[in-house]
Order: C-alpha cells, then structure tokens, then sequence
C-alpha cells in the first residue's frame, strides 16, 4: 500500500496490514481467569504503617500479609449462637 492510499483510507488504511507484513495478532491468547478479587478497604493509618513494617520484615507483600491475617481471623470466627455454616 502507498502512502497517499493510507492517508486516503482514514482509519481502515492505517488498520489495513500492507501487502508487505505480515499480521502478528493472529494467536489470540485466551482471557486468564482471576483467583483473587480486588477489593478496597478504608484501614486507619496506624494499621496500614504496621501492615507495612509486617510485610517488610518478613520478606512479604502487604496483600500476602492482609490475605494471612484475614485467612486466620475467618477460621477462628465463631458465630455467637449457632454453628459457622459452610460456604
């Protein structure tokens, strides 16, 4: 394709592989499917400072160091007056 028919073509000529490419897109990977789900939290200061100097010292990240301690807070969570239910 020739310059002038690219600018000529609008949009459809600069999306238009030339005759002398080839076109890369053609292997589409799949959508990858998310384990976890962002979600966001207001946390007071002092909490977040601490969440940091957590996962600092032990080498973590903060969401490894969150995701421990919610892990450890649900499984000893009791409800008051009746057994937990399974989820």
């Amino acid at each position: 394709m020739k310059k002038n028919d690219i600018i000529t073509g609008g949009l459809d000529g600069l999306l238009k592989p030339t005759d002398g490419t080839t076109n890369t897109n053609t292997v589409q990977d799949e959508p990858k499917k998310k384990a976890d789900a962002v979600v966001c939290y207001r946390v007071p200061s002092e909490v977040a400072e601490k969440i940091k100097y957590i996962a600092y010292f032990d080498r973590k990240k903060m969401h490894t160091v969150v995701t421990e301690a919610l892990t450890a807070y649900i499984e000893a969570w009791k409800p008051a007056n009746e057994k937990p239910k399974k989820l």
